[in-house]
């Protein structure tokens, strides 16, 4: 028999070891392990809120125009006169439009955030025209003179009236500097938001891509 002053000498050795190997055995049974922080938190943060908004809007312009297209009708040649098979086909349509300046944020990706000690550099894509249409409900034809065109001919005419429109609403957006503005309204807009997302100071910056357009019929 051992002597009972080496079973107590030993006795706290065996239970640390056997305490030791329950808790080793009890991290493995439920898979813990030490796992480093990664400073992704917040870039995925930003991505997943990204997503959450999608095309964000940030400028609106409305405009009044009067558009007028004519069709001159075929012309037979005589030589000594010429005679007009038709009067010459016209319209004019005074329309009420808008063109909407937006900045697409699902377009951001990882490799466009950038964490610098405290500060977050965040690139944006260009901004963009959404979409610009005509409100049909505000537009109105005047002068139409298509009496001599077929069916076919007379809607094929007023499409391409409101086509034309549609494109003088658009190139009047650009000229009266949408996209400017929509990316000053970026900054003020985005800046904060992300801001507060990650408690970091956030500076954003232009990213070089290729202005888009979309329809919106």
């Amino acid at each position: 028999m051992f002597p009972l002053k080496l079973i107590l000498r030993v006795l706290p050795w065996v239970l640390l070891a056997l305490v030791a190997l329950i808790w080793t055995g009890f991290l493995d049974g439920f898979g813990f392990d030490n796992i480093q922080g990664k400073k992704e938190t917040y870039q995925n943060t930003i991505l997943t809120r990204i997503e959450q908004i999608g095309k964000l809007e940030l400028a609106e312009y409305n405009f009044q125009e009067v558009t007028e297209i004519k069709k001159v009708a075929d012309t037979i040649d005589f030589r000594l006169f010429k005679f007009k098979v038709a009067p010459d086909s016209k319209a004019v349509l005074i329309s009420q439009g808008n063109a909407v300046g937006c900045i697409d944020l699902t377009k951001i990706t990882l490799s466009d955030i950038q964490e610098i000690k405290d500060t977050l550099y965040l690139k944006l894509p260009k901004p963009e025209i959404c979409y610009f249409k005509i409100d049909l409900e505000k537009s109105r034809i005047y002068d139409l003179q298509i009496n001599y065109l077929s069916p076919d001919e007379r809607t094929q005419f007023i499409e391409e009236l409101y086509q034309v429109a549609e494109q003088k609403i658009k190139t009047a957006a650009l000229q009266t500097g949408i996209l400017t503005q929509t990316n000053e309204n970026a900054q003020r807009i985005l800046k904060p938001l992300f801001e507060s997302i990650t408690g970091k100071t956030v500076i954003l910056q232009a990213r070089m891509d290729t202005v888009s357009i979309e329809w919106d019929n």
